[in-house]
Order: structure tokens, then C-alpha cells, then sequence
């Protein structure tokens, strides 16, 4: 009979491509993560693994079998949660995905209210771009979420809470900043700070970009809000960040104004997969989140 442990072996080296990590990762030894692999192999009668120089390689039957495995271990994980969950005090840990670009804007308070309720709750927060969001939901390593729509797949539940839009902010001393708006077009030649390349803000900057044929100039990348506003400072480059963000922040030395033509906008929503357990916590935060997003 397959081993869920073995899968959980074999999926931590596959993710941290090397089996020493994993079993630091997982505070085992290594031969015990190497003698479950190999059991594993032995079973299915197939080559799972290839070690190199650099990690390791997955096999196109170890592929297959990484894939089938996530899911394995996602779905054994709720099950887990559902037999576990019961009444009283909500108590464990919450895996709550949210968009950096969102997440101090609309759940500072909902974070607040949430762990001042559920003291007996550990509530991790997972700063993730779209894809990397669906991927951890799909996995389970993500219970809820916030996203940015659109969040194509039939597999989540998705209620929308607001509606935004990208505004430009850029230094000071930027000579655009005697204007009330700007036209999209007059940033094709403007260099910009950008997100990550996973983040849903940049695909709209790319949409607009394509009106006009043209390409983003792209001065410099980081995955923390504090650093790309430190670049546009700086004078790197300008950005484009939602009008609830920059209405709300202080933007000392900043200056920020509406785009048009187009108006860049986008749809907010809770995303929650529609084929796993749902905890008791994770209930509970969804509730605060609708009551609270939707005041």
C-alpha cells in the first residue's frame, strides 16, 4: 500500500530539489527520505528521481506521479481538517492568501478583528502573485484567499467585494505631475517599477501597452511594496498602484494621478476551492471578510 508519508517525502524533494533540504525541511534524516523514495519506486516499478550535481531531476513517470501526488496530499489534508475540526474554541492554523497590493488596504482590520476573536488561531498570511495563488489553493497550502480577477478556473468559489483601479505614482519632480490625469499613451515611454512577473496588476499594464503597440519599459522588478516605492523615489521609474492604496498611504515626496485612456481597472473577490474541507476557521474568517468588505 503507498505511503502518504512517502509522497510527502517525495513531493518536498521534487519542491526543494534536493533531498538534504527536504529532510531539513521535514526534520528527518536523509536515508529515511531516500529508503521511502526508493520503497515507492519499488512499488509503482518505475524510476521516480534522477539525482544530479545540482538536486534532482523528476522522471516523465516521476512527473506524472509529482502531480497526482499534490493532490494526494491536498485532499488527505482535508480529510484531516474535517475529522479534527470540531466544536469549542477555534484553535490551529489558518493559511490566508492575500495580494500584497491589497493586503494592508482592505485586511489590516479584518486581520485585527479576526485574531482578537480567535486568539487560539495562528494566522499566516501568504503574500502571493494570481498563478502562485491558484497553484498553493489547488495544493492546500492556501485555505482562502483574496484575488485579483480575472481567476479563471472552475474549481474555486469566488465572491466579489470591490472594484479598483490602477493609478500612476510617481516622484515629485516628475514632469507629469503638474498634470490632473494622464493618458496611458504618454507612459509608453516611461520606465516602470514593476511586481513580480505572477502579479495581475502587470498583465493590465500589458493589456494597455498593446493598444498602442507597444511594450512596458521596465526599470526594475521586486516582489515588496516598500521597495518599489523606494525606487519610484528614487527616480528609477514610476508605478502604478490601486486608488484605495495610494488614497490611504502616506506618499511623502509622492505624487499620484487617475490614467485614462484606458482606465485601468479590475474586480477584487474571496476565492474559496470549491472541492475541499472548509474549516471551522476558515469559515469564520470568510464571514468576518464579507461583513467587513461589504459594510
Amino acid at each position: 500500500m503507498m505511503d502518504i508519508r512517502a509522497l510527502r517525502y517525495f513531493v518536498e524533494v521534487v519542491q526543494l530539489n534536493g533531498f538534504s533540504r527536504a529532510a531539513d525541511s521535514l526534520f528527518v534524516t536523509q536515508p529515511e527520505i531516500s529508503r521511502s523514495i526508493k520503497k515507492l519506486e519499488e512499488e509503482l516499478g518505475v524510476i521516480l528521481l534522477v539525482r544530479e550535481v545540482n538536486g534532482v531531476k523528476l522522471t516523465d513517470d516521476g512527473a506524472i506521479l509529482f502531480e497526482h501526488a499534490k493532490q494526494i496530499i491536498a485532499q488527505f489534508n482535508s480529510m484531516n481538517k474535517a475529522l479534527h475540526d470540531k466544536t469549542g474554541p477555534l484553535t490551529g492554523i489558518l493559511n490566508v492568501g492575500l495580494p500584497p497590493v491589497i493586503a494592508s488596504t482592505y485586511f489590516a482590520d479584518i486581520i485585527m478583528a479576526f485574531s482578537s476573536s480567535h486568539p487560539q488561531v495562528e494566522l499566516k498570511i501568504f503574500e502571493l502573485g494570481t498563478k502562485q495563488m491558484a497553484e498553493a489553493m489547488r495544493e492546500g497550502s492556501v485555505e482562502t484567499a483574496a484575488v485579483v480577477l480575472p481567476f479563471n478556473d472552475s474549481a474555486f468559489e469566488l465572491t466579489i467585494f470591490s472594484e479598483d483601479c490602477l493609478m500612476l505614482l510617481m516622484s515629485d519632480s516628475h514632469p507629469l505631475v503638474i498634470k490632473k490625469e494622464v493618458h496611458f499613451k504618454d507612459l509608453i515611454t516611461e520606465p516602470f517599477v514593476f511586481f513580480s512577473e505572477d502579479y495581475r496588476i502587470n498583465d493590465l499594464v500589458h493589456s494597455a501597452c498593446g493598444i498602442y503597440n507597444a511594450e512596458p519599459i521596465i526599470a526594475g522588478r521586486s516582489n515588496h511594496l516598500d521597495l518599489i516605492i523606494a525606487m519610484v523615489k528614487a527616480g528609477v521609474g514610476v508605478t502604478l498602484l490601486p486608488s484605495s492604496m495610494c488614497n490611504k498611504s502616506s506618499l511623502e515626496n509622492l505624487v499620484a494621478i487617475p490614467v485614462i485612456e484606458p482606465v485601468l481597472s479590475y474586480q477584487l473577490a474571496l476565492a474559496n476551492n470549491k472541492n475541499s474541507y472548509q474549516s471551522r476557521s476558515c469559515q469564520a474568517w470568510n464571514q468576518l471578510a464579507i461583513e467587513k468588505l461589504t459594510m
